[in-house]
């Protein structure tokens, strides 16, 4: 146990629901613990004690860590996270409570990382965004001018790509899922807008998009209706192209790039363009 915990106690326990409370966790009876903290954090007396809510989240890291580590939605972590929140600005002098709590807190900011990561899968991965989210605002508590940007697009573009799958497979992905997957790689090109695997999966999305719309247009319907969706397929086809002559520029999965630009100059019937890829990827396979 730290220094903190044993140096508060003297000869005699006191009264008052806060010394309670640290006896029982000095003997490690938990519920007894968290029982009397529960009560001091209801009193006026303790409000505004930075030691009271320095024990609360010491305690409530406790029982995530005895009672809750597997769960990845563990509500005494999120109790002790917000019991150092109101902690942190009551502690005028950055005392030891400052220090010892900004640890804490880096250590159940990287619980949930640790959770987020493990939930990226179809089943769990809202679960999964929400422990990111509370990782990075825990890590700004402690650290206000970090900067998440790279976690931040690293997990990105981890739950874009789980959410892609289905792509790749003959079932495909819905419109919604469509939506959710182009606006992460949005999200990504916001912050980093020359990640290559970014631009290229956005590029092949539209492209893909528009592919499958004509390879299931009924070419029985009127002319008119025939033009209208042409020229969506074509509004389509130029929103993928910039991505996919960025993901060249960057020199990204040369192979898959050119047949990209390949494809989508064709889809646009620049056929004199489609062609000059097309022979830039038959030299490429020379080599």
């Amino acid at each position: 146990m730290s220094f903190l915990t044993s140096a508060v106690f003297g000869q005699f326990v006191g009264r008052d629901h806060l010394s309670v409370s640290l006896f029982y966790m000095q003997k490690e009876e938990l519920d007894s613990a968290q029982k009397y903290i529960d009560l001091a954090a209801n009193e006026e007396e303790f409000k505004g004690s930075a030691k009271m809510w320095y024990y609360r989240g010491f305690i409530y890291k406790d029982i995530y860590k005895v009672k809750e580590k597997d769960d990845k939605q563990s509500p005494a972590r999120l109790e002790a996270i917000e019991a150092f929140r109101i902690m942190l600005p009551l502690d005028a002098e950055k005392s030891e409570f400052t220090e010892s709590a900004g640890k804490i807190l880096k250590y159940l900011a990287s619980t949930m990382y640790n959770d987020a990561v493990r939930s990226l899968n179809p089943e769990h991965y809202k679960l999964a965004i929400s422990n990111f989210d509370q990782y990075k605002s825990t890590m700004l508590m402690v650290e206000p001018g970090m900067d998440v940007k790279t976690q931040d697009v690293k997990f990105k573009l981890a739950l874009a790509s789980m959410l892609n799958r289905p792509a790749e497979t003959e079932a495909g992905m819905d419109s919604a899922q469509t939506y959710q997957v182009k606006k992460l790689y949005l999200e990504i090109l916001e912050l980093d807008p020359d990640n290559p695997g970014a631009n290229y999966n956005l590029a092949t999305l539209y492209y893909n998009e528009a592919a499958d719309i004509i390879n299931h247009m009924d070419y029985d319907m009127d002319i008119q209706k025939l033009n209208e969706v042409q020229d969506y397929c074509i509004e389509i086809f130029l929103k993928g192209l910039p991505y996919m002559k960025k993901a060249y520029e960057l020199n990204y999965k040369r192979k898959e790039t050119l047949i990209g630009l390949s494809n989508i100059y064709y889809g646009l019937n620049d056929i004199e363009k489609s062609e000059q890829y097309k022979k830039e990827l038959e030299e490429l396979e020379k080599e």
